[in-house]
């Protein structure tokens, strides 16, 4: 009987295993939001400054939808396909991003003292021939009061709301332009309250490599089974396997 019983505690232990192991990674269905004022995901041209707070808000935009998988204990591993239409900065197209790891450390600091949250990297590539990539920034900031409605960058283990920008905001705008000119700084103030871009810059009027976005995302998990529920369930049919042996006997 003793025999029997380690047996099938070994059983129980095999069938659950692989399942537990996958317990952590999170899939997330990218689209449109159920929150007010976090309604929808959106890729757009940061073109729009909140204040001088360096976060660069909605330019023109672009709904997206795809999903995303994160495993917050291994942010390399992060993978996602989003996709979208329209025009947000680029002449209206139909586009894809395909997400290909992700990140997060101390540092960044953006400006004010925010840390960096997770960063994604990205391809990005469209029907009319633009490609590019790069890295998506969301600091560790809740910019609405601890109220998911405003784009604060939040994952728990039902939604996830991100919001950020494919360039570091340590010092606003100059970052902003900095990353535009490929790495070279802006030249000094326009007089309207902007920043004149570096004259010596090759990469001006549109033919910088380096194009500002800005990435909101809105996700609620899959509905896929969770692997913890499809474990309880190997080990009920292992268990009733156990009590029939038992009963025969």
């Amino acid at each position: 009987m003793n025999m029997q019983f380690k047996s099938i505690c070994v059983a129980m232990a095999l069938v659950a295993a692989p399942l537990t192991a996958q317990a952590v990674p999170v899939t997330y269905d990218i689209g449109p939001g159920s929150a007010p004022g976090f309604s929808g995901s959106w890729i757009h041209a940061a073109t729009d400054e909140m204040g001088n707070t360096g976060y660069f808000a909605n330019g023109e935009k672009a709904g997206i939808s795809g999903f995303l998988t994160l495993d917050m204990d291994n942010l390399a591993a992060t993978d996602g396909l989003l996709t979208g239409v329209g025009d947000f900065g680029l002449n209206h197209d139909t586009w894809t991003i395909d997400i290909t790891g992700g990140g997060s450390s101390a540092l960044p600091t953006f400006l004010g003292g925010d840390s960096l949250l997770l960063s994604l990297d990205y391809n990005l590539t469209s029907a009319g021939g633009h490609s590019s990539t790069g890295t998506f920034y969301f600091a560790n900031r809740d910019f609405n009061n601890n109220i998911a409605d405003g784009g604060p960058n939040l994952i728990d283990d039902n939604n996830l709301y991100l919001w950020g920008n494919n360039w570091i905001n340590a010092n606003g705008a100059i970052d902003r332009i900095t990353f535009i000119n490929n790495g070279v700084p802006p030249s000094g103030p326009d007089g309207l309250g902007g920043l004149i871009p570096n004259p010596l810059n090759p990469n001006l009027n549109g033919t910088s490599t380096n194009f500002p976005l800005g990435l909101d995302l809105y996700g609620e998990v899959s509905t896929v089974p969770e692997p913890g529920v499809l474990a309880m369930l190997a080990m009920g049919i292992v268990g009733m396997g156990v009590r029939r042996r038992i009963t025969r006997r």
